[in-house]
């Protein structure tokens, strides 16, 4: 019985959430309206700008902004497309998010939009799919080591320019008393971001290229180097790593107790938050070899979609278009503190950690992605499920390496047809 009042509570609540969308209110059919929908509930106030704008442009639109809840968002969007009762502009998900919608047929091309023409070819290929744009990039995440400065200064270490110089900087910082890294063992989504870092600098476009096109392997030695290099530094992590979760890791690193974290440029507004006399440093994952350039692993953090059933197509192109320009990535930087989409920006009273973050974005990043907004996590299952719960059980001692590479080669081989 109380099985069944569950289910039929969740019932209720989902028919709650959707019904403001099941049909189109009489402001929305009124000609001038664009709806908007985001699971970024904190975008009402940017929406509110851009229709200001576009009026000073001379556009008669109005702009009608819903944010629903991150873990409600998804299911809610997927019921209203199935029910043909979406948003006009749907703020999607790069990658699987984007293509699960365009193999539906529910949202169409963008690639008239003349602004994109501006974006770097590895951020347009997670908007794409079939050679097809489907969505307007809005913002990049990046990630890379964070360290104290305060710590570093005070044992004369610098920032590494080789994988052994990094080596070397956790053994003195071990060697005297100080955790030289905190990790999240538990959140698998974490330590997946250690593998974006070092397989940015380590593989390098040509050999992510000949991996999506299936003439290289993720058991191949190189890759296999990628993982053999993780798995050495967990003698670095501090003690009881493995159950530690994200919020530790990064309570560790801004309480002094821990020299080093691996993070998204997302957590530096939180980490200043929490302690705001903490400097913080960052830099690349260094190459193996000295005089080889270290890169970064960027990603769309999300895209604006086109509904192909939209009320007002004409006008949703319109705000699509400008947000495809660079007065609206100026806007994005300056109202959040993130990386736009559009390249060249420069975000007003941005931290120095953000600002490397920019430039090292459009200096450093890869065009070839092997991991998260890759083709190999359009699928089941996806190499974020393999490599989540596989760093945990290679940490564990539970695989080796290879063993890892093998695995993840042999499952993605199930439906990635390249592998075939």
């Amino acid at each position: 019985m109380k099985k069944w009042m569950a289910a039929l509570l969740a019932a209720i609540m989902v028919m709650a959430s959707l019904a403001g969308c099941s049909s189109k209110s009489s402001a929305e059919n009124d000609g001038k309206t664009v709806t908007v929908w985001s699971w970024r509930t904190q975008d009402k106030d940017i929406w509110a700008q851009v229709e200001k704008n576009l009026k000073k442009q001379g556009k008669d639109i109005t702009i009608k902004f819903r944010g629903v809840t991150p873990t409600q968002y998804d299911a809610t969007l997927q019921t209203a497309m199935n029910g043909g009762k979406g948003p006009d502009i749907l703020t999607l998900r790069g990658g699987g998010g984007i293509t699960k919608y365009s193999d539906a047929k529910q949202i169409v091309p963008l690639d008239k939009i003349d602004g994109l023409k501006d974006f770097s070819p590895g951020i347009m290929s997670q908007v794409k799919s079939d050679g097809k744009t489907y969505a307007v990039p809005f913002a990049v995440q990046t990630s890379q080591f964070f360290y104290n400065k305060d710590i570093f200064a005070k044992y004369n270490l610098s920032e590494p320019k080789t994988w052994g110089e990094l080596v070397s900087t956790m053994d003195t910082l071990k060697s005297k008393g100080v955790t030289p890294m905190a990790v999240s063992g538990r959140e698998g989504w974490a330590l997946n971001l250690i593998a974006d870092a070092v397989g940015a600098t380590s593989l390098g476009d040509d050999w992510v290229k000949g991996l999506i096109e299936g003439k290289n392997k993720f058991n191949d030695p190189k890759f296999v180097d990628v993982l053999t290099r993780i798995n050495d530094l967990k003698k670095y992590f501090q003690d009881g790593y493995s159950a530690a979760s994200y919020q530790d890791m990064e309570t560790m690193f801004t309480q002094g107790q821990a020299a080093i974290i691996l993070d998204g440029i997302w957590a530096v507004n939180t980490l200043q938050k929490q302690n705001p006399d903490l400097k913080i440093g960052s830099f690349m994952a260094p190459p193996v070899n000295a005089g080889d350039e270290s890169h970064i692993y960027a990603f769309v953090d999300g895209g604006y979609g086109l509904n192909a059933k939209a009320n007002n197509k004409d006008l949703a192109m319109e705000v699509l278009n400008y947000t495809a320009t660079k007065e609206y990535g100026q806007l994005y930087a300056d109202t959040f503190g993130e990386i736009p989409g559009y390249p060249g920006i420069k975000a007003a009273n941005a931290s120095e950690s953000l600002n490397l973050a920019m430039e090292r974005f459009e200096k450093n990043s890869i065009n070839q992605l092997f991991r998260i907004r890759s083709p190999f996590d359009n699928g089941d299952p996806g190499i974020a499920t393999l490599l989540s719960a596989g760093l945990q059980s290679m940490l564990a001692g539970k695989q080796t390496p290879q063993e890892l590479a093998d695995q993840v080669q042999k499952d993605l081989s199930k439906w990635y047809k390249p592998f075939q």
